[in-house]
């Protein structure tokens, strides 16, 4: 039997190789969960809570389907639609804090989507307007695009990135190719932007947080005695920065840079979430 020319058995090794890193890539890139009834329930909770004319029983729907999408993402599903029907349902349950949060959490799955993004704007002018507002991302912002990609999506091409970028730096010292030494650089720079980006979005998203209660107190210092920060209590849905714990205390930044002390209970990190395939509502 004829053997394989040397030059094609020379590059089975890094076709192989580049066969089996992208394996499991190109599998979590087309895998699709299949029909999930508790989403088929969550919103049909919502739905139904459309059609009450009675307002008690309106909100305590919404309540109902609200829990439903709650109950499904701690089952492991994710996407920023989920996130997004999650605030739907807490902000017609009349949880502004709680929406606020669900909003927060699907745009940091999705930087761009377009539910979360509106609606979120559309809670911020609920809130009474001594509240102070995040202010709105800058061009700098906006000059590295690929940061509008979903992280997952970014995570995935980081992955395809380096893998490409690996074989090809491996087949220039192979071949003395400076040109496959360049390309490899290229992708390996492409890898580090997107790695990086997604770890500073972590971040700035594990300091992010939101007032979940209704209504809290904000005190000066760590202490039930402690003037108060602010003449009114800070409303549910307050957008605010984690920067100290002294449990069961916790030092909150508002977005005008100010600081104050609530009760550790009455925030809730926006925290990145992972992504999953979960089916989209």
């Amino acid at each position: 039997m004829r053997r394989a020319p040397q030059s094609i058995r020379n590059l089975l090794g890094p076709i192989l190789l580049l066969a089996v890193l992208l394996a499991p890539l190109a599998a979590a890139a087309l895998a699709e969960n299949a029909p999930n009834e508790a989403l088929d329930r969550a919103l049909e909770a919502y739905g139904a809570a459309l059609e009450e004319s009675d307002r008690n029983a309106r909100l305590a729907g919404f309540a109902h389907a609200e829990r439903s999408f709650l109950q499904l993402i701690a089952a492991g599903a994710q996407n920023a639609a989920l996130q997004t029907n999650l605030g739907n349902a807490a902000l017609q349950a009349e949880d502004r804090g709680r929406a606020v949060l669900a909003y927060r959490r699907a745009l940091e799955l999705d930087a761009n989507f377009p539910r979360a993004l509106q609606n979120l704007e559309h809670v911020r002018t609920l809130l009474p307007t001594w509240v102070p507002r995040p202010e709105p991302a800058g061009a700098f912002d906006s000059f590295f695009f690929y940061q509008a990609l979903p992280r997952a999506d970014r995570a995935l091409a980081g992955g395809v990135a380096f893998a490409i970028g690996g074989l090809l730096i491996g087949l220039s010292i192979r071949f003395r190719q400076g040109a496959l030494r360049g390309a490899g650089a290229v992708a390996l720079v492409a890898w580090a932007l997107l790695v990086g980006s997604t770890v500073l979005e972590d971040s700035d998203g594990a300091r992010g947080a939101v007032v979940v209660a209704d209504e809290v107190l904000a005190r000066s210092a760590d202490s039930a005695l402690a003037p108060l920060a602010f003449p009114e209590p800070l409303p549910g849905g307050t957008e605010v920065t984690l920067v100290e714990h002294r449990s069961p205390w916790a030092r909150i930044r508002l977005a005008n840079g100010r600081d104050a002390w609530v009760n550790e209970s009455s925030v809730d990190r926006v925290a990145p979430l992972p992504s999953s395939s979960a089916p989209t509502p």
